[in-house]
């Protein structure tokens, strides 16, 4: 009996990931179509195949789904990013801006809309920020970390301006639904390596 009730749990758990794999790719493609403010927890489920119910006992609300669904995306973990090709660290700088400007190619407009009802609702905002954007500035401070230690930035480098100036330069471009490329990750990384190197007297 306790043989046949672990091979039903172990059956069930694929089973589990499968659903769960379609509730997340199902918000995430609703998101990008509608908005985050066009869709409801109803249309997600329909479209996954799912109750209601199932949906609720994973996440509680709306918004801990559509942050999941997207966070996959556009996440990735700071051993990803140091383990790019980074040669320099604006070299490091100007991968990372490429690889966060082809995940937003198909989801730039989603992100858009989550940013948008993040102003109107500050439960939502904060774990927006929490979820979503927090992880990328760590990721992205751990990168500028790494190039102090190897000594290509000085000691005491203003981390938190030169992450919020990168990252200020995405949302610039995004919210004004203006082009990316690789240019522009140069560019733009060039210019904070130099700000930092120039800042310490480098």
């Amino acid at each position: 009996m306790a043989g046949e009730l672990n091979a039903a749990r172990s059956a069930g758990r694929p089973r589990d990931n499968l659903v769960g794999t379609l509730i997340l790719t199902a918000a995430r493609d609703l998101v990008v179509q509608h908005g985050y403010d066009g869709v409801t927890t109803e249309m997600i489920a329909r479209a996954a195949g799912a109750s209601k119910q199932t949906l609720y006992r994973r996440w509680p609300t709306k918004s801990d789904l559509v942050l999941d669904a997207f966070l996959e995306h556009a996440v990735m973990t700071v051993d990803q990013e140091m383990a790019a090709d980074t040669h320099s660290v604006a070299q490091g700088l100007a991968g990372f801006l490429d690889r966060t400007f082809v995940a937003l190619e198909r989801t730039g407009p989603a992100i858009r809309s989550l940013m948008a009802s993040a102003q109107g609702n500050s439960g939502f905002r904060i774990a927006f920020k929490t979820r979503f954007i927090d992880p990328r500035r760590r990721a992205l401070t751990a990168l500028l970390e790494d190039a102090i230690t190897r000594g290509e930035l000085p000691f005491g480098s203003d981390l938190e301006a030169a992450v919020i100036a990168l990252y200020g330069a995405v949302w610039y471009r995004l919210l004004l639904d203006e082009p990316f490329d690789p240019s522009f990750s140069a560019r733009v990384s060039r210019l904070v390596v130099g700000g930092l190197m120039d800042r310490n007297g480098g």
